[in-house]
């Protein structure tokens, strides 16, 4: 897959349901595994979690392939989610959209920082792979951090 396809948009309201979708494909076997899995309460999470805001689409070409959002904290930027249709994960998408919210941690001076359920292993692989390192873990989630180039020149 050659990266100059792929872009990134900011979502609109119509957006909400694609957002859902992706959400559910992406992670339903994570959460499946450490939780079971209950429709609705997914979908009030997913349609909470777009709601929230700053949310952009993944496309490649012409097709939305996934989402990623990210908050600006008053000491870090928040990656609070990154979910990727299956048939382009391990393409180049993911580090593609990673790098793009690096670029925004490094332009404001803050460290990068996320959180991933412990049953998804490949993502906490993945972002380790990214140069992150390990921060905290919880009875649930691993949490992650990437010093922005600000911090790491000092």
């Amino acid at each position: 897959m050659n990266k100059i396809n792929v872009t990134l948009t900011e979502a609109v309201d119509t957006d909400k349901c694609f957002f859902i979708d992706v959400h559910h494909t992406a992670y339903r076997g994570v959460i499946e595994e450490m939780f079971g899995w209950n429709a609705a309460l997914q979908r009030d999470y997913a349609t909470a979690a777009f709601d929230s805001g700053n949310i952009h689409l993944i496309w490649f070409n012409t097709e939305k392939i996934g989402v990623i959002g990210l908050d600006v904290k008053h000491d870090h930027v928040w990656l609070k989610q990154l979910f990727i249709l299956p048939d382009y994960q391990r393409k180049g998408v993911g580090s593609f959209a990673v790098n793009w919210a690096i670029e925004i941690a490094n332009s404001v001076g803050k460290d990068l920082r996320l959180q991933t359920l412990k049953a998804n292993t490949g993502a906490k692989q993945f972002y380790q792979g990214l140069g992150f390192s390990l921060e905290e873990e919880t009875e649930l989630h691993w949490v992650l951090s990437l010093p922005s180039d600000a911090n790491s020149s000092a």
